[in-house]
């Protein structure tokens, strides 16, 4: 019987590769905040019910202003309750 394995990723965008990872978790979930110069990119962890989808991407979006203590610029949020991406504005 063939088995089917689905794994989680937690691997960034290539142009973060050589970035800092943070594990933090907000709103209960786990995620990982992946920050090179004045770009992020926060990844959620695990599975998240439909009930939940709303809360998600304020939450991610607190983690990586919480990890990189940067605002996020303006129009520069793009992505889904799984990965977010960003610019950061730390002036």
């Amino acid at each position: 019987m063939p088995v089917l394995f689905i794994a989680g990723c937690d691997s960034p965008s290539p142009w973060l590769v050589h970035g800092t990872a943070t594990s933090v978790t907000a709103d209960g979930y786990a995620m990982t905040v992946w920050q090179a110069g004045d770009s992020v990119e926060v990844i959620r962890h695990g599975y998240a019910p439909r009930r939940d989808q709303k809360r998600l991407r304020p939450a991610m979006a607190r983690a990586i202003a919480d990890v990189t203590g940067c605002d996020i610029r303006p129009g520069t949020l793009e992505g889904d309750s799984g990965v977010l991406r960003a610019k950061l504005d730390c002036g």
